[in-house]
Parts: structure tokens; sequence; C-alpha cells
């Protein structure tokens, strides 16, 4: 962690012992709000913490929301003996990332009408399949993205990985996978009293590319056909020269 980050949290416990902290307010930071992906990268682990106006019982809830877009599930048959992809349902507006952090069980806080409500649970996420698609069992395809998402850990529930202290403070760790994708990250506090939102805040974290991984990234999303063309190319020359190597041995 920087130096910046413990003059913030030595500022949010002054906040916290002095007559300014506002009634119901909560106040949080990160150790990091930038994150570089680089060729390297085996994922980030963040410390959030925080103070809030709380009380014995209250509840707080984490949400880390990525970027949206369209993931795809496919179904794979066994043709022949070989198995390949059958069929496919796009889903639009999804989050590429998603982690759901709680101090105690989501069920205990929450009804499961202010869960749906909140689109707070996995299931409750307000997607939907691109439109012009006829899907069939649309419950089972749901479940697939669910349990892939799941399988790739861009979607997560940490239940009872929020730490509260003496009602006041609290602190939870936010973890990106390796193949967490670039893009606005948002962070979403709730502090809940009695099941009610007491008071939130939202921040963010950044991640992006850097070093070649990011001049790769640029040229494919900028030079899509050249690109497309390279690897071809390169796939050709890496495929002659194996060819190559083993005639000769």
């Amino acid at each position: 962690m920087n130096f910046f980050f413990h003059i913030n949290l030595i500022f949010l416990a002054f906040i916290l012992t002095s007559n300014t902290f506002a009634q119901n307010q909560i106040v949080a930071d990160l150790s990091q709000e930038n994150v570089k992906i680089a060729t390297d990268f085996q994922g980030a682990k963040i410390l959030l913490f925080g103070a809030y106006d709380g009380k014995k019982g209250d509840d707080i809830i984490v949400i880390v929301t990525g970027p949206k877009g369209l993931v795809t599930v496919q179904k794979k048959e066994k043709i022949l003996g070989v198995w390949v992809n059958t069929k496919k349902v796009n889903y639009i507006n999804t989050p590429k990332y998603l982690s759901i952090s709680s101090n105690r069980k989501i069920d205990v806080i929450l009804n499961k009408k202010t869960q749906k409500l909140s689109e707070i649970g996995l299931n409750n996420l307000k997607i939907r399949i691109q439109p012009g698609i006829k899907v069939e069992n649309e419950g089972n395809w749901r479940q697939a993205l669910t349990r892939n998402m799941l399988k790739s850990n861009l979607w997560s529930i940490n239940e009872n990985s929020v730490t509260l202290n003496k009602d006041s403070l609290f602190r939870s760790y936010l973890e990106l996978p390796s193949n967490v994708i670039t893009g606005q990250f948002e962070v979403k506090i709730l502090h809940y009293r009695n099941s009610k939102l007491v008071s939130q805040q939202i921040n963010s974290i950044n991640v992006s590319k850097s070093g070649i991984s990011a001049e790769i990234y640029d040229i494919a999303q900028n030079y899509s056909t050249l690109y497309g063309i390279f690897a071809v190319l390169l796939a050709v020359l890496i495929g002659w020269g194996s060819n190559l190597i083993f005639r000769k041995v």
C-alpha cells in the first residue's frame, strides 16, 4: 500500500472520531485505484477500508461491477466422437465482472424482494437475451451463464468477507482475477440497518493494459484487419518452422 493510502486511513479515523462525521454518513477508500495489466499479470488484491455511522446489527454490502457487454453461452454436443459447439445464446448488458461481498449472509440482511429490486445476487441481474434469438429452456441457458462466469472467477459471491469493527469501521479485500477485462469498475458500498438502506458510497477502479500487451491490445482494437492478417501469418510461420525443425530431426 502506498504512502497516500496510509494518509487516507488516518484521515478516515479522524473523521470518525470528530464531530464533523455526519449522521448516517459513510466514507471509504481503496488501496489501489489503478490496476495495470501486463503480460505477467496474475491478478490483483485491493483493500477497501472505510468508516460508517453504525449501530449494533448494521450490515455492509460491497458490489464491484465491471464493464457490461455481450457474453456468449455455447452448448457442446458430441458428433461423430468429437465435441463441437452446436448452439449459442448471446446475453446483452451483462457484467463482465461482478463481485458481491457482505459481512454476513445476504439472505439474512435482505429479503428476496429487496434483493431482486436492488439487483443483489447473481440471479437478480437485469440482463437479457439478444433480440431476434429464439431460445428454448431459457432458464437452463441462464444457469449455464452463471455457472460459466463463476467457473472463470469473473462472478463471485463472498458472504462473511466484510469485517466490521466497533460498529464504525469496515474493511474488505477485492480480488481481480488474471483474466479480468479492462475498463472502469464501479465499487458500491451499501450500509443497511434493519434491512433498510441507510447510506452508500461509490468509488471506482480503472483497469488498463500496460507494456507490450497494451500495444498489442491497441493494434487489435484500432487495426483489427491488419492484426488478423498478422496473426494468420505468424501462425503459418510457426507451423512451417516447427515442420522444418522436426523434418531435420
